[in-house]
């Protein structure tokens, strides 16, 4: 059931419901709780005696208050939804006869009851194969649940409303720390699928928490004959005919268009082959709705439990793995709606809605929770009609309109595009090798680019258009391109084994012979080390942050230019090395005039050899290296403001977010001391997860801007970053020229990061900057070399910029010409280092263990000033040892 894209005509026009997706995460707890009945009682176990009745009546009396609750609990469990448990019967359905998959994927045997002679009878019950999943026991036991969709629908409408807020409330809080993903493949159950069915096992499928094939209730082909598993005559000659199901097949007994005899005339005029029925929407809906009833209740763990779900068509290979990386970096629960994947926007002119393309549709709980209640009250009376742009039961071939129709309709949820932080597609619509060659610009506006956000990689790169952590493949007809995938991403060429099967092109080792093979195969070199690089990062981060860890991520904005690599290899050294993490971001042009340039991001920068603590910001705008930039022609052209913030929402998007409490943007000529960041935190008792934005402050920018920090050491608390990464994700590039920064939150062609990180932090969220004083008020922050601040003195100076406006009575004590003076005697940074060979020096002045550099010039070099210098040197000497020694 490979999705196509719909048409149709009038937009809709019912009015949307505002609290549908609370309504429906409440009713996945309220799902168990029924009126059920109970099984008789033999009291003649009772006794014939008085004493006897007397007895066995007190005990009862005694254990009723917990009793009951218990086999409530039990019962509810077990036989809830309406219907009645079913002991598993010897006449079997699923055994006994030859099985075209493996023995280990066979159902327990069960019997049918018949269900009536039609399956388009929409009274007929549903008989549905429940699986009770535990992660402690990998053995599924299956049962049989027989109940009426419309009496399901009709019971879950009359629910008590104290009932409701009280579990409304419960769900709320009930947190799920996992990302575990559910797997819904629709399928037709026919022998020329059963190839399809063992390649997904085989690749992809094994990587799944619970895949689940859902089927029509006919299966077979006009070969083998049809079956219709809604007859128990027909169990039975489907089981003669060597026709069994797995254990992961779901029959959607309640469908009622059949795929197998309908539309004959139609599809034959079209040039479509007979039997290719327009059911779609109808099994998606119905699968979802099954899987939403089997969501976690209050009694425990449910059936289907998960966290995020995918809707995933039989020609697509999906990298489940890659699902939990995707929403843990962006900070998704799933508990809030998320319906994501491939956005198409050429529907919105006639149906209002974006739409998420129907190879890989993902939803977090909350969302299929809110699509399935939206499913079961919609209109059923015109589903032998194609569908109009509203949220009911249509005759069509494509779900993805009517599913974001009735999502927008019902919760007000919208089609989320699936994209890296450079605009790469997460889901590719097609053949890879296919989507790697599109040029927005060579193409034009076609549907595929309507409405799309513009990224530099549609006209600049088109080849890197796909993201190197992809979610999903589309489009692989044949499913033994399902095998070779698995190879390429997880098996013998992933781990670099001897392996036969392998092809070898010009030193190249591949699963296959791909189209456009070196354009192909480049990117599944990114993949690959993207994947690599995802499970370390994944590994790092399982556990959760807690706000009493203190870690320092330490972001450096830097150029790759043979000029500034003794400043990588310094900072590594020297203060770097006690950094929590530490990252150095540079632009995607490397080397200089001497040595030549190379764009990473083409062909030539392919094989280029980075560390690993060095992150390409591929998608900057403004290169750094030419000399027309500025009027002094060295190149160092105005994008720093550009780099800053594109590398905060880097941090953001990859998940580096969530592995510090707090962060710091340093410059490469400044001197960090990371463990007195923290100790300075820690001493002003500031958590993470408040807004807190601090360093050296500045105050001269009088005329509509905020006090800003100054950028030789910019400090963001956890809350604070993750804040103004999502300000940064709305970005739209300036195209401008080149002018001072502008009080406005904006992408803007400056060198002055100061003034908007300020503006933006005080425009979107209010938080103002805090300077970094000691007690007595004295700054931790030097914006100048030390040697020189230690003289600064505001009395004698005057008002330069740098004093303007800053307060100069300490505001606990009152104290006059105090405050911000240098230099407190546990420094957070000193700043104005061009040469690295100060950072050894500084290193050696402080740490006890000796750090050296090939041909340690440092060490003739001396102070100035040195009578102060070496005094202040000695006083945090002093304090940093006090410090380290008070510490547990």
């Amino acid at each position: 059931h490979t999705s196509s894209f719909p048409w149709a005509s009038t937009p809709s026009s019912r009015s949307p419901r505002a609290d549908g997706w609370q309504r429906a995460v409440e009713r996945g707890r309220l799902r168990n709780i029924k009126d059920h009945k109970a099984m008789p009682q033999d009291h003649r176990s009772l006794g014939a005696t008085m004493s006897m009745r007397a007895t066995l009546a007190m005990f009862l009396s005694l254990s009723f208050l917990c009793g009951y609750i218990s086999i409530w609990r039990m019962h509810s469990k077990y036989f809830g939804g309406g219907g009645w448990g079913m002991d598993d019967s010897d006449d079997a359905l699923l055994a006994g006869a030859w099985s075209p998959v493996p023995e280990s994927h066979l159902a327990d045997k069960i019997e049918l009851p018949k269900a009536g002679k039609s399956i388009i009878n929409d009274k007929s019950p549903s008989i549905r194969m429940r699986r009770k999943t535990s992660k402690h026991d990998a053995n599924r036991v299956d049962k049989i649940q027989i109940s009426s969709a419309d009496t399901r629908i009709n019971q879950s409408s009359k629910q008590s409303s104290d009932q409701s807020d009280a579990l409304r409330s419960a769900e709320s809080t009930r947190q799920f720390p996992q990302n575990r993903v559910y797997c819904m493949v629709p399928f037709i159950w026919t022998p020329s699928a059963f190839q399809a069915y063992h390649d997904i096992h085989a690749s992809w499928g094994k990587r799944c928490h619970i895949l689940t094939f859902f089927i029509d209730p006919v299966i077979g082909d006009d070969k083998v004959s049809f079956f219709n598993m809604t007859e128990s005559s027909d169990v039975a000659a489907a089981k003669k005919a060597n026709l069994t199901l797995p254990d992961d097949v779901v029959i959607l007994h309640d469908m009622r268009r059949p795929w197998h005899t309908c539309g004959s005339e139609d599809n034959e005029k079209q040039g479509k082959p007979v039997g290719n029925c327009r059911n779609i929407f109808e099994k998606v809906w119905r699968m979802m709705v099954f899987v939403a009833d089997g969501l976690t209740t209050d009694d425990g763990e449910g059936e289907h439990d998960a966290e995020w779900f995918v809707k995933v068509d039989q020609d697509t290979f999906l990298f489940p793995e890659n699902v939990g990386h995707y929403v843990k970096t962006r900070g998704w629960s799933s508990n809030d709606p998320h319906y994501f994947g491939h956005v198409l926007n050429h529907r919105k002119n006639d149906r209002g809605v974006s739409i998420v393309a129907g190879g890989a549709v993902f939803y977090s709980r909350a969302a299929i929770l809110a699509a399935a209640d939206a499913f079961r009250h919609m209109p059923m009376d015109k589903g032998d009609e194609e569908e109009d742009g509203t949220c009911r039961d249509s005759y069509t071939g494509t779900e993805e309109v009517v599913t974001a129709v009735c999502l927008k309709e019902g919760s007000n949820v919208i089609a989320e595009p699936a994209v890296d932080p450079e605009g790469r597609e997460q889901v590719s619509l097609y053949e890879v090798d296919n989507i790697l060659g599109y040029n927005r610009t060579e193409q034009g506006e076609w549907w595929f680019w309507e409405g799309k956000k513009r990224y530099p990689c549609q006209h600049d790169n088109p080849e890197d258009c796909l993201a190197h952590l992809p979610l999903a493949f589309h489009h692989y007809k044949d499913s033994r391109y399902f095998l070779d995938f698995e190879k390429e991403f997880h098996g013998s060429v992933m781990k670099g084994e001897d392996d036969a099967t392998l092809i070898r092109i010009n030193d190249r080792v591949a699963a296959r012979h791909w189209d456009q093979f070196e354009m192909t195969y480049r990117y599944f070199e990114k993949v690959r080390a993207a994947m690599k690089k995802a499970d370390v990062t994944m590994s790092n981060t399982m556990q959760p942050i807690l706000n009493t860890n203190c870690r320092l991520y330490c972001m450096v904005p830097f150029i790759w230019t043979p000029k500034y690599i003794p400043s990588y290899n310094a900072i590594r050294k020297t203060w770097g090395k006690r950094c929590d993490i530490l990252k150095f971001m540079i632009d995607p042009i490397v080397g200089d005039y001497d040595t030549g340039f190379v764009d990473l991001r083409t062909d030539s920068g392919f094989n280029y050899k980075l560390p690993e603590d060095v992150v390409v910001i591929s998608d900057m705008k403004r290169p750094w290296n030419e000399k027309q930039c500025l009027s002094s022609n060295d190149g160092n052209c105005r994008n720093i403001w550009e780099k800053i913030w594109r590398s905060w929402k880097w941090v953001d998007a990859y998940g580096d977010s969530n592995v510090a409490e707090w962060f710091v943007k340093i410059d490469a000529d400044s001197f960090l001391f990371p463990e007195n960041a923290k100790r300075y935190v820690k001493g002003k008792g500031w958590s993470p997860d408040e807004h807190h934005y601090f360093g050296n402050i500045l105050r001269h920018r009088e005329h509509g801007v905020a006090p800003m920090i100054a950028g030789a050491a910019v400090f963001f608390s956890r809350a604070t970053l993750k804040a103004i990464a999502s300000v940064f994700n709305k970005f739209e590039t300036h195209n401008g020229g080149r002018h001072r920064a502008s009080a406005m939150c904006q992408d803007e062609h400056t060198d002055q990061e100061e003034v908007i990180t300020a503006w933006c932090l005080k425009e979107n969220f209010g938080v103002g900057a805090d300077p970094a004083l000691d007690e007595a008020g004295r700054e931790l922050v030097t914006v100048g070399e030390i040697e020189d601040v230690l003289l600064w003195n505001r009395a004698e100076q005057g008002e330069w910029w740098y004093w303007k406006n800053k307060p100069r009575k300490h505001p606990e004590t009152g104290e006059e010409g105090v405050m911000h003076h240098c230099c407190g005697d546990l420094p957070i940074a000193f700043h104005g280092y061009k040469d690295s060979q100060w950072f050894f020096k500084l290193e050696n002045e402080f740490y006890s263990e000796v750090v050296s550099d090939k041909g340690d010039g440092w060490k003739g070099y001396d102070w100035r000033n040195p009578k102060e210098t070496n005094g202040y040197f000695g006083r945090v000497r002093k304090a940093m040892k006090k410090a380290q020694d008070l510490e547990p």
